[in-house]
């Protein structure tokens, strides 16, 4: 008996040291840089008539060899996440939550409650840097956070969070809201759960993971493109570089970004990657404070339902096209080249129209007249502070 006893014990110490183990692998890629992983838009004094990077000038000797150590690294996660899934104690944690797994839904609803609150008492359309355009979009908002208190006109509320994301787009165009698609995925969340439809339903895990990553893929190439709005955060908290270059810890820092981005996208390390996401954003809130609650309460919603659900039941993650380890670590490797080689282009080519526009509207004898006495979305009425260079 006692023999049998001990049974729980032990899969417990195995659970636990593979979950440690994984968590440091994966914290230690990514610690130095967590500071950096604010929107530097909600803290930078930006606008876009600062002038981006080009193409030619990102491209720098060390961000290729940040890129080519990024492959290496999400490569060897692979056969890391082949090893925990054959530990028995971290199948057990697994178990655990999936067991858990139907409170996902009512997880998306708080945490989107939450943030639409937030963003209606602070006059926001759901993010920082981003005012709302008339009053009745902050009651429009408290309407949708009464919507999610009932569970038969939750997808109504979800079908709310679509609507705001189309006004943002009109207000500030599509290139500025990309950074918030997850807004998308998560008002598809809310409205395919509901349905009774199986392949409905489970659709809506793979759209939110790739929602979700997107957005930390394409904010992390801001800090690539808009190198200053990032070096004046770092400027005015120089503590957080560790004592590094400015201009190396940002483009290391968003290279960590992309990748786990990248690592939710392909569905690689779901849990794992989920909690450390999650630690770091809220490591990150002691630095910023309620501004980054705001926003990033709603991401902070869906990685505790990526931690319940994992990869999900209905839909083979893209990571599962292949079976053979050397064939998901050239899959993992190879993808995160090339969605960088397709998205930074994209994202510089975007950069440089949003400079010439601004600098369009800068020019007096073009611009509108500015309404209410305001601006637009980041503009300023200062400079930034001279750039330190990225190497």
């Amino acid at each position: 008996m006692i023999h049998d006893r001990a049974w729980p014990v032990r899969h417990w110490r195995s659970a636990r040291s593979a979950l440690v183990s994984v968590t440091l692998t994966i914290l230690l890629s990514c610690t130095s840089a967590s500071a950096a992983w604010a929107h530097v838009k909600w803290f930078s004094r930006f606008s876009f008539r600062d002038e981006p990077r080009t193409l030619a000038e990102a491209v720098t000797p060390t961000f290729l060899a940040l890129a080519l150590l990024s492959v290496v690294v999400v490569g060897g996660m692979v056969p890391l996440d082949r090893w925990l899934k054959g530990n028995a104690g971290y199948q057990r944690i697994n178990q655990w939550l999936e067991a858990r797994s139907d409170r996902s839904r009512l997880v998306m609803r708080v945490g989107t409650g939450m943030v639409l609150l937030l963003a209606w008492q602070a006059d926001l359309v759901l993010v920082p840097a981003l005012p709302i355009p008339a009053p009745w979009v902050g009651w429009f908002q408290f309407a949708l956070a009464a919507l999610l208190l009932f569970e038969r006109t939750t997808a109504l509320a979800g079908a709310g969070l679509l609507v705001l994301f189309a006004l943002g787009v009109r207000e500030v165009g599509l290139y500025y809201m990309l950074d918030y698609l997850l807004v998308v995925g998560v008002g598809y969340y809310l409205m395919a759960t509901g349905s009774r439809e199986r392949r409905l339903a489970g659709s809506a895990l793979p759209a939110l993971y790739a929602t979700v990553g997107f957005s930390l893929c394409w904010v992390a190439l801001e800090k690539i493109v808009w190198t200053e709005w990032g070096l004046y955060v770092l400027q005015q908290n120089p503590q957080l570089a560790l004592g590094l270059d400015l201009g190396f810890f940002l483009l290391a820092a968003a290279f960590v970004e992309f990748c786990l981005g990248y690592l939710l996208i392909i569905n690689l390390l779901q849990r794992p990657l989920a909690l450390v996401i999650t630690l770091t954003f809220f490591a990150t809130t002691l630095v910023f404070g309620k501004t980054e609650v705001i926003g990033h309460t709603l991401i902070h919603a869906a990685l505790i339902v990526f931690l319940l659900e994992g990869p999900g039941a209905t839909f083979r993650p893209p990571i599962a096209l292949h079976s053979r380890l050397s064939l998901r670590t050239a899959f993992a490797a190879v993808n995160l080249a090339l969605l960088l080689a397709v998205l930074l282009p994209i994202y510089a080519t975007g950069a440089a129209a949003m400079h010439r526009a601004a600098l369009r509207e800068a020019d007096p004898t073009t611009a509108p007249a500015r309404r209410d006495g305001g601006g637009d979305v980041g503009a300023d009425t200062g400079l930034v502070p001279a750039p330190v260079a990225v190497h």
